[in-house]
């Protein structure tokens, strides 16, 4: 948190610090973060020459967001600004502003990936992706007619942007399925618990989980806005009222999901470009290059690098299958794991029985979460032991965090040696 003024930036820090966020306050571009930077914001966004002697040092942020009040989102639209990434709303209920601090950091350390295994497929002659077309702005409203929905349809339109309409949460859900939106509108000013309820599921689907949603209530129902928030909620409008700002802040949850999606779209065909097709994982050669990488940058920038094996076994007194069962099986469990771990995550398999993920910027306690999620994920999964009959899996696992001076492929060996493995030969 920097501004000229200390008391803006103790201010603001106490906002982020009553919404979970650890935050260090300090006054002015000079003063060095003394454990590094990982997002730096800017109150008011009036300091912008703060931000421009931040992104030019040696060691910049991953972003640099402005800190504004909500009554005064940023302008409308999908061009970003030159100097912040993009904004927070720094009295938002602390519910909403963490929930927007996670999202910028997961877009943060997604952009810096990308630029890392754009990098590595350089260093490897790998030709880079194509990039997706550009898609027009697409808004869904669902629940009854309203006000809202006329306002939603002209600052879309402002945008050259559209709005479709569903009156019943079944048909809503049908759109959501169908066609690709960025935003969806709720109307719960008439069908308070529908839109809440709907609100929810997105959540619990992996598609729209990020989907930036807003939830229109009715005059003076803070309850509702409370629920909304507290069930992942971009923003709260409240029917009849002027909706400028929750406009404004809807937008900018769309600007910041479409640099996510642009980003993970990036990453992820990176990953294929260098990577094995049966499995969604990486070839060994290219990870061993990328681990190395990965290493080098998180010693230059001190954020947390962690990496995860598992090892995978018949379960305690199962019959061994045939190798060629054995190798099908363990191929699904390899893409399971592809799937399971976050897109800035990447992982190999060694050898026959052995898989390792690395998870930029994350910690040992976030790698020894997403080994436990694979492993409980695959053990519930048998497969085919080539008799009719099933074979019970069990998985070994080992998690590390990046050391003081350490290199990849060290921290891969300290990995394997966890679990009592040599080095896989390359």
């Amino acid at each position: 948190m920097r501004a000229s003024d200390a008391r803006i930036v103790r201010e603001a820090q106490a906002q982020l610090s009553a919404a979970g966020v650890e935050t260090l306050a300090l006054a002015g571009p000079a003063r060095q973060a003394p454990d590094g930077e990982d997002i730096a914001i800017i109150p008011g966004g009036q300091d912008a020459s703060i931000a421009e002697a931040l992104m030019a040092s040696g060691a910049p942020p991953l972003a640099c967001l402005s800190g504004l009040r909500w009554a005064s989102p940023p302008p409308r639209g999908l061009g970003a600004s030159s100097i912040f990434a993009g904004a927070v709303s720094l009295d938002a209920p602390p519910k909403l502003l963490a929930a927007q601090m996670e999202a910028w950091i997961r877009v943060a350390v997604a952009e810096e990936e990308r630029t890392r295994r754009g990098a590595t497929a350089s260093a490897l002659r790998v030709a880079p992706p194509q990039s997706p077309e550009p898609r027009r702005l697409k808004a869904l409203y669902i629940g009854a007619p309203s006000s809202m929905f006329l306002a939603l349809e002209r600052a879309l339109a402002e945008q050259d942007g559209l709005v479709a309409a569903a009156f019943s949460s079944y048909a809503g859900f049908d759109h959501l399925h169908d066609e690709p939106f960025d935003a969806v509108v709720l109307n719960g000013a008439q069908d308070a618990q529908t839109a809440i309820s709907l609100c929810a599921a997105l959540r619990r689907n992996a598609t729209l989980y990020h989907l930036p949603t807003m939830v229109v209530v009715a005059s003076g129902d803070t309850d509702t806005a409370k629920a909304a928030i507290d069930r992942g909620a971009s923003a709260v409008a409240t029917v009849n009222a002027p909706t400028g700002a929750s406009l404004g802040w809807l937008f900018e949850a769309v600007r910041r999901e479409r640099r996510r999606r642009a980003a993970e779209h990036d990453i992820c065909a990176l990953r294929d470009l260098m990577g094995d097709a049966r499995t969604g994982l990486w070839r060994r050669g290219a990870f061993d290059a990328h681990l190395a990488r990965l290493a080098a940058d998180h010693h230059a920038s001190g954020r947390p690098l962690s990496l995860a094996v598992l090892r995978v076994l018949p379960a305690h007194g199962a019959r061994a299958p045939a190798e060629e069962v054995w190798r099908k099986g363990f191929t699904e469990v390899a893409s399971l794991a592809a799937r399971l771990m976050r897109d800035a995550d990447c992982g190999v398999t060694l050898g026959g029985d052995l898989i390792a993920i690395a998870l930029p910027a994350a910690n040992l306690k976030s790698a020894k979460r997403t080994a436990e999620r694979v492993a409980s994920v695959a053990e519930c999964t048998a497969f085919a032991s080539g008799d009719g009959g099933a074979g019970p899996l069990v998985f070994e696992q080992s998690a590390v965090e990046l050391q003081p001076g350490e290199s990849g492929a060290g921290m891969l060996a300290r990995a394997l040696r966890a679990i009592e493995v040599e080095q896989i030969p390359a």
